[in-house]
């Protein structure tokens, strides 16, 4: 059993009366609010441990990941921590308790959170066949769509039988549909004999996570939560003699530590292992009151790790900056295909470098990507961020590259459209630090219509707005359709700024609108002069701001200055499916224009293909062309992609795009 953390006494006297009332079968959340170093890991190791003791196997033990780069995965994967608790629960579990949860559970839960490997196929096994679940009926629809009622109810359903205790650590990197799990769980437990301990750093989830920053200041988050102060000097000198247990410290040096931690434990231990491993520490015990005179260390620096550091060979150092890349959290099957080992090979050396460094440690067996296999993390945030940073700017963006095209490989293998979406979440941000922007837009798409698809639209509009603008350039766009209308979705972008003091996507949005507004002779002129006077344009910019001039030409009657237009693009190579789909929407509008339905049938159908893996507004772009193209042939088809068009406005609040298709 580990020991009350030094200062935290309080604290684990809270905790300790939450677990008494989840033995009498009263339920709750607690959430855990310090910043890093304050000790958050530290009290959830102590719960487990003590619960260990009179009850093994009750308490289910999750993170959510940090990002990979700029994207942040667990943030655009739904209910991730849950997910990865319910696989977990299943996991430890005897064969007749897998066999009783999955039916208590049902497939409609394991459709609506996301939860990869064994699981689907245990329930397969037990229940007639996986694909019967999986069929798409309006019932099964309407369950999906509330994944976060069906996640709750799974909670209470797995605790009213198995009683639980759930740690969450790095809360806040958690989804915005796990924020309302917590939101409707935090008083509404009761009778559950189930505990959630939700720990959070309120700075980053102030930067990253406006969803949860607003929950935490609610009256009833903050009756939840316990806030971790700075520790006293006398207890500086408790965590120091936790560490160094025969060392005689002066008083001198703890009052140094404790003025230069600012009372943070994670940094009072750095300090202390800085003094013995930087051999400050006489064989009696004594230790120099003098010895950081000679050293200006402040509390943002880890003088311990630095030490450990300095003694890693080059080729240790290589393999330790390949799994940084994988991330904080890292797998012996992606390091094995890295370095092109077998597993078993790569689990040894990984292991000797836990023992040799102490800067890694396993973490047991994992499902990742698909695969279970063994999992380890760095045990402290600088040597990662030292190891991930390591590498030189083109060895970095090949890594990434590399590991990018690993997962591709197991996301074209699977069959499984949860898993899809998981591997395409960790693809995306591999890809992004590749710079693989057409991946990285690809991948994203994928994970935005598998929220779509399990009634995650808050989380689909967060990738639409926020996460995929920098790789595809889109959302910043406002495109005409056919007859000029616009399909409204308004999403801000920064774009980069040109010379005449305008960024691109407002540059765009001017002429999208002078179309609309029929100014179509001013939209065509502004066209042509941003295309012949900006020469550093990307070829996105290029295809986009060429698709607006053919369409201001249509508006004009200027049908072969259009196809002109069209031409001079249509020979480009590498072309976005995004940019290929914008060129057959403006195909389709001039040969509806020229009264040729048959070659704007093919466009606009080829168009649609190429928009099922688009963002959304590209989407009811199309759609809005195809519904112009069947109105104007009298096709009575109309009518479905009407409906589509018009819950898909809803349900993004776009009713500009109703009002302007009449609809």
């Amino acid at each position: 059993m580990i020991a009350i953390p030094a200062g935290r006494e309080s604290v684990a006297s809270a905790l300790s009366k939450r677990i008494e009332a989840w033995r009498s079968g009263t339920g709750g959340v607690v959430v855990i609010s310090a910043e890093p170093g304050m000790g958050k890991t530290t009290l959830l190791d102590w719960m487990e441990s003590t619960l260990a003791i009179d009850h093994p196997g009750v308490v289910v033990r999750v993170d959510c990941r940090p990002p990979i780069g700029a994207i942040n995965t667990s943030a655009i994967q739904p209910l991730q921590p849950f997910g990865a608790a319910i696989e977990k629960l299943y996991l430890q579990s005897g064969q007749a308790a897998r066999k009783r949860l999955a039916v208590n559970i049902g497939m409609s839960v394991l459709a609506s959170i996301p939860i990869a490997g064994d699981l689907f196929y245990a329930v397969k096994a037990i229940s007639q066949d996986v694909n019967e679940y999986k069929r798409e009926t309006a019932a099964m629809q309407e369950k999906k769509r509330s994944a976060v009622a069906e996640c709750v109810t799974t909670l209470r359903t797995i605790a009213e039988k198995t009683p639980f205790i759930l740690l969450v650590d790095e809360a806040q990197w958690s989804d915005s549909q796990s924020v309302e799990v917590i939101r409707q769980l935090v008083n509404t437990l009761g009778s559950t004999p189930l505990l959630i301990v939700w720990c959070v750093s309120p700075s980053m989830a102030q930067r990253s996570n406006l969803p949860l920053s607003m929950l935490l200041r609610s009256d009833d988050m903050r009756a939840a939560t316990i806030s971790l102060d700075p520790i006293g000097p006398d207890h500086v000198a408790s965590v120091v003699r936790q560490i160094l247990p025969t060392a005689q410290i002066p008083d001198a040096v703890l009052t140094t530590i404790s003025d230069r931690s600012g009372g943070n434990p994670g940094i009072v231990a750095e300090y202390a292992r800085f003094l013995q491993g930087a051999g400050h520490i006489r064989p009696d015990g004594s230790i120099d009151e003098h010895a950081f005179d000679s050293i200006k260390i402040d509390s943002s620096d880890h003088p311990a790790t630095d030490v450990i550091l300095k003694d890693i060979s080059e080729e240790d150092a290589v393999l330790l900056s390949l799994c940084s890349a994988e991330g904080q959290e890292f797998t012996a099957f992606l390091q094995a295909a890295l370095s092109n080992t077998d597993v078993l090979s790569m689990i040894r050396t990984l292991r000797r470098l836990q023992r040799s460094t102490g800067l890694i440690r396993s973490v047991g067996t994992r499902t990742r990507y698909g695969v279970k296999t063994t999992a380890y993390e760095f045990v402290q945030s600088f040597p990662y961020t030292y190891f991930l940073h390591r590498p030189e700017y083109e060895e970095r963006k090949n890594i990434h590259q590399r590991i990018a095209e690993i997962l591709s490989r197991e996301y074209a293998t699977t069959h499984l459209d949860e898993l899809r979406g998981q591997l395409a979440a960790h693809i995306a941000a591999h890809g992004a630090e590749a710079e693989d922007n057409n991946m990285v837009e690809r991948m994203l798409t994928v994970m935005a219509d598998e929220a779509e698809r399990s009634g995650s639209h808050d989380i689909a509009s967060y990738i639409h707005n926020e996460v995929l603008p920098p790789y595809s350039g889109l959302m910043g766009n406002t495109v005409a359709v056919a007859d000029g209308r616009t399909s409204d979705a308004d999403i801000e972008s920064e774009g980069s700024a040109y010379s005449t003091g305008q960024p691109l996507p407002v540059v765009v949005r001017e002429i999208s609108d002078a179309i609309v507004q029929g100014r179509a002779n001013e939209a065509r002129t502004a066209a042509i002069r941003t295309l012949e006077t900006h020469g550093g344009l990307s070829r996105h910019e290029r295809v986009l701001l060429t698709c607006l001039a053919a369409r201001a030409c249509v508006d004009l009657g200027m049908l072969d200055d259009a196809d002109t237009f069209m031409r001079s693009i249509s020979s480009l190579a590498d072309i976005s499916p995004s940019d290929h789909c914008y060129m057959k929407n403006v195909e389709g509008a001039i040969a509806l224009a020229r009264g040729n339905s048959a070659d704007a049938s093919a466009c606009f159908h080829e168009a649609a293909h190429l928009a099922e893996n688009l963002p959304v507004n590209v989407r009811v772009m199309t759609l809005g062309n195809i519904i112009l193209h069947l109105r104007a042939a009298n096709d009575r088809s109309v009518d479905r992609y009407e409906h589509t068009v018009r819950r898909l406005a809803s349900v993004h609040g776009w009713p500009g795009v109703r009002a302007d298709l009449g609809l």
